[in-house]
């Protein structure tokens, strides 16, 4: 029995363009936990996801609603959100296969530095999209906006992550045979002023938060799940070429070269080698459909040491 992270792309609960609502979202979970039925009950397996289109729905409804709370209750809310899909649909797996193990969604929070710079570069975007003639109310709240191709959007920090607060509870879960959720979101922003706890508003990579819970927990194995089965170098170009096993020094150089994209791959392979470096066996990138098969060496992205 190995021990394993895996964390969920959006693709796990919607697809671009679908309805985001309870059923849609229900559905594709459910299907999601078909495909990984079988890793889940052979190993210590700790679940984490993605937030952006929930967290960015919650903001906007208390926008619309007038009660302006503060970003990072918002994370909170969509990892109680999205845990509830996620535990509804795998409790019905469970019974419908006859599975051991409990499931708990845990409300995690990821400690961040206050003077990381990405606080005074926001970059991350969250929310809809504004007309130019919506810019100046947008403002109004206080938020950076920036240009994209199809409008505005509101963009906040996204700092790096250093250590998961409820790390202890979530090995706790592991040892006694359960399932959790955890990270959500990459984990509601926390940080330390003069050893008090406060939330901060920002949004954290849940893959690079994922990598550091991975690592903290000594996990044999880390597997990204994503909508592609392998990461590729010269993407969409007439000389892509898809990446297998490779060595860690070897996809380190590739990303040091430009060749992954910063909002979509980029921060896979920078979690995945984190993971590499910091002690961890193997890392995986592929699809939910090809999770099985890659962690047997049959399919997707495999950076190893």
């Amino acid at each position: 029995m190995s021990r394993i992270v895996i964390a969920l792309g959006g693709n796990a609960l919607l697809q671009n363009g679908e309805k985001r609502d309870y059923e849609t979202q229900y559905d594709h979970a459910y299907r999601t936990f078909e495909n990984l039925k079988s890793v889940t009950e052979n190993n210590e397996a700790v679940i984490t996801h993605g937030n952006g289109p929930q967290v960015g729905d919650i903001q906007q409804s208390h926008d619309i609603s007038g009660i302006q709370a503060h970003l990072h209750q918002s994370v909170a809310m969509s990892q109680g959100y999205i845990g509830e899909i996620l535990a509804n649909a795998y409790n019905n797996i469970r019974t419908k296969y006859g599975l051991r193990k409990n499931i708990f969604t845990i409300i995690t929070r990821t400690v961040v530095d206050e003077d990381d710079p990405a606080f005074s570069n926001p970059e991350k975007p969250i929310g809809r999209y504004y007309s130019d003639g919506e810019l100046g109310e947008a403002r109004k709240n206080g938020w950076t906006m920036k240009k994209f191709k199809d409008g505005w959007r509101r963009v906040v920090p996204s700092p790096d992550p250093k250590e998961i607060v409820e790390e202890p509870v979530i090995e706790y879960l592991l040892h006694n045979g359960n399932l959790p959720i955890a990270v959500g979101g990459g984990g509601i922003p926390v940080v330390y002023r003069n050893g008090v706890m406060y939330g901060i508003d920002a949004v954290i990579d849940k893959d690079l938060a994922s990598s550091v819970l991975a690592t903290a927990i000594g996990a044999d194995f880390f597997m990204i799940l994503t909508d592609v089965d392998h990461v590729f170098v010269n993407y969409g170009k007439p000389d892509q070429r898809s990446l297998h096993e490779v060595r860690v020094d070897e996809i380190e150089k590739y990303l040091k070269d430009g060749q992954f994209g910063e909002g979509s791959m980029k921060p896979k392979v920078m979690a995945a080698i984190r993971f590499i470096r910091n002690g961890g066996k193997k890392a995986f990138i592929t699809s939910i459909e090809n999770s099985v098969n890659a962690l047997s060496g049959g399919s997707g992205t495999v950076i190893v040491r």
